[in-house]
């Protein structure tokens, strides 16, 4: 091992003996001095301390806090009077109870619990809180009671009980710190009012002996409702060491019972732990239900943005300029998307400034100074966008004035809070952008940005119509190529082999298109698709229809709910044209692959090494657009390294005579005669070329995908 490593190691080691030896003293001497000797402390802080360190340490270091505990333990027991012995016992049974607590809750929770789930909880009160605690003071009792001349099972409660509310009320604010301190320091000025005012009541209840569960319940719920478990907890170290204390001085409920001092603070305890409990349950359980709530937000929030993004498309698809496109995207976006102001602008032809189609959202003064267009060379996000081809995305103002001092203001007046702008591109090439800033801060989530791409992907394929729309065939030609490029990007552990042959060879248009697209998670979504019909219609419909399952692909909708969705749009956003579609989503972390179809001819997967051949049928449904409320099932199989799937359209099995399932039979008999090893590409085109040879009646696609390439 290096010097530089080994000398980083030892000042960890150092500094955690250091954290723990201080927390320990501090809490030893507390305990001592405030809350009850006579058979040792009755409620002992330190237990919470060194219980955590143990759960949040790997175990090499658990000797450091072991060792932090002995030194702690001797000094401060020798300051209060006891023998060597004695303390060397009772370091002994303060060492023992945290290995033994930490070690079952580790092993119950399989790892560092989460105290916000109930059945974490649960382990963690059963094993730090009881069985170590036990265990502790079986072996401290005997030292205690020894000491003090008291019975042994006095002594052993007394220890339990202390060092059980010190693990439960110290322990557990540690253990949430990291996962829920932001809620404190979010909330910074209320956290401290529920701790004064829990600190208060607490007093109050013990010292005018008011029924204390009365008085103390009430604000603990505030706490858990307001700042989760660990306002809960933190809440309940405070009654703990408020009651504690109180009941020592002789005040409360508790110290009028007619016990022995050790079983009144050991009830004191009893009360202390059912209190802090049900407080930090009704967290949990508010916590479940607002999460509950804001998961049917984020539902209706996607099904909302599905539905806009179908509206905007059958806005879109009757727009023939940039205008009426610019006058589409701010009647849908705005209204429905909840943005309050968006730009659309396009790049001059020179290339040296943006020019804005739309400006809507914006306060005069912003129109007034941006209107006109602005530069490329300007410092904007709009303009970076445009140069770099990728997204810019600004959480807040301060953001945006770091990255844009010079034109930061524009922002502020408008009042903008978050901002995106997404570039459109064609051919490779930036063409404009599509700026869409909310007053109020956004999260900016995978969703959100997938919903950005979507409409800009839609812009983009409309204003790239509008802009050749007096030659239809230019216009359908660039529409095509801008959705439907020659070869697919790749895409990590996927070879892909595509032929695509249009009917009108002179024209070189139709409506078969095919897709493969990465998703999150490293899916792989794979899409081939055939409208009905030839030349710029059928060429709109397949870039609408590729578009749409792209945006709802990256929604993570599931195959067979995608084609539902999708049926929907082609009724309302088609030129009232048929069509069908086969989609596959591949898993290459579990080698599943669930696929679905629209009235389209089965997938065929070729295995690897056996040559085997399978049509996919277990997905299936109608085509999409004649049928309202459309069901589709969805099938799902296992694959390997090596196999191979081909998804192709009707073109290349189906011909007059002879019928469809001789060609299918004939396609099944050339994939099997596949080697594992076949350039896809070449394998694709001598596919076409042996099964649909010109002339053609029917457009061809072909794609083929190796798994695990």
């Amino acid at each position: 091992m290096s010097s530089p490593n080994r000398r980083d190691r030892i000042g960890s080691a150092a500094g955690l003996f250091g954290w723990v030896t201080l927390a320990y003293l501090a809490g030893a001497v507390l305990a001592w001095q405030s809350f009850g000797a006579g058979v040792g402390p009755a409620f002992f802080p330190p237990a919470g301390v060194t219980l955590a360190a143990m759960v949040l340490n790997r175990r090499s270091r658990w000797p450091v806090i072991v060792a932090a505990i002995v030194l702690a333990e001797f000094a401060v027991d020798l300051r209060y009077g006891a023998s060597p012995r004695s303390a060397a016992g009772l370091a002994l049974a303060n060492s023992v109870e945290p290995l033994i607590g930490a070690s079952l809750v580790l092993a119950w929770c399989k790892g560092v619990p989460d105290l916000r789930d109930r059945s974490d909880l649960a382990r963690f009160v059963a094993a730090a809180c009881l069985a170590g605690p036990l265990v502790g003071g079986l072996i401290g009792g005997a030292m205690a009671a020894a000491q003090h001349d008291t019975a042994w099972p006095v002594a052993v409660l007394h220890w339990w009980a202390g060092d059980g509310i010190g693990v439960l009320v110290v322990a557990a604010p540690i253990l949430l710190w990291r996962k829920q301190s932001h809620i404190l320091r979010d909330r910074l000025a209320e956290t401290v009012l529920v701790m004064a005012v829990t600190a208060a009541l607490s007093v109050a209840a013990f010292w005018i002996e008011a029924p204390p569960s009365l008085v103390l319940l009430p604000v603990l719920a505030w706490a858990a409702f307001r700042l989760d478990v660990i306002g809960a907890a933190l809440a309940g170290a405070v009654l703990a060491f408020a009651a504690n204390y109180m009941t020592g001085t002789g005040r409360g409920p508790f110290a009028e019972m007619n016990l022995a001092q050790p079983a009144r603070l050991a009830v004191t305890q009893a009360f202390i732990a059912v209190v802090v409990l049900v407080a930090m349950l009704i967290a949990q359980e508010a916590a479940g239900r607002v999460a509950a709530v804001r998961q049917r937000q984020a539902e209706r929030r996607e099904r909302d943005r599905l539905q806009a993004l179908a509206r905007l498309a059958q806005l879109l698809s009757a727009a023939i300029t940039p205008a009426q496109i610019g006058d589409a995207v701010v009647r849908q976006v705005l209204n429905d998307a909840g943005a309050q102001a968006l730009n659309l602008g396009l790049l001059r032809a020179d290339g040296r400034a943006l020019e804005w189609v739309t400006m809507a959202g914006y306060p005069q003064r912003v129109v007034d100074e941006f209107g006109s267009g602005v530069p490329l060379s300007a410092d904007t996000a709009a303009t970076e966008a445009v140069r770099s081809g990728r997204p810019v995305v600004i959480h807040g103002p301060d953001e945006y004035r770091r990255r844009y001092p010079a034109n930061a203001h524009w922002l502020e007046v408008g009042g903008g809070k978050s901002l995106v702008s997404w570039p459109l591109s064609a051919g490779g090439e930036s063409i404009g952008v599509l700026v869409l800033m909310w007053t109020e801060p956004q999260p900016l989530n995978t969703a959100q940005l997938a919903y950005a791409s979507a409409v800009a992907t839609m812009v983009t394929q409309a204003l790239v119509r509008a802009r050749v729309y007096a030659d239809e065939h230019a216009r359908a030609a660039v529409l095509q190529a801008a959705v439907l490029p020659s070869s697919p990007e790749p895409i990590p552990g996927i070879d892909v082999g595509v032929n695509y042959e249009p009917a009108d060879v002179a024209q070189g248009l139709g409506g078969d298109w095919y897709d493969v697209l990465e998703l999150r998670r490293k899916l792989v979504y794979l899409a081939v698709g055939d409208v009905v019909g030839h030349g710029l219609p059928a060429v709109e419909d397949m870039a609408q229809l590729r578009s749409a399952g792209r945006a709802l692909a990256l929604q993570g909708l599931p195959p067979a709910q995608l084609l539902a969705e999708l049926n929907t749009f082609t009724r309302r956003a088609s030129h009232g044209q048929f069509a069908t579609m086969s989609i596959a989503v591949y898993d290459p972390v579990s080698g599943s692959l669930d696929y679905a179809s629209a009235g389209h001819p089965p997938a065929l997967l070729r295995r690897s090494g056996t040559g085997d051949v399978t049509r996919l049928r277990g997905g299936h449904g109608p085509v999409l657009g004649p049928v309202e409320d459309a069901g589709y099932t969805q099938g799902r199989l296992e694959v390997a390294p090596g196999d191979i799937l081909v998804m192709y359209t009707d073109g290349l099995v189906e011909r007059r005579d002879p019928a469809l399932e001789t060609g299918m039979k004939r396609a099944e008999g050339l994939l099997a005669g596949w080697r594992d090893g076949v350039a896809l590409g070449e394998a694709c085109d001598a596919l076409t070329d042996v099964l649909a040879p010109p002339p053609r009646s029917d457009d061809v696609c072909v794609v083929a995908l190796r798994f695990g390439a």
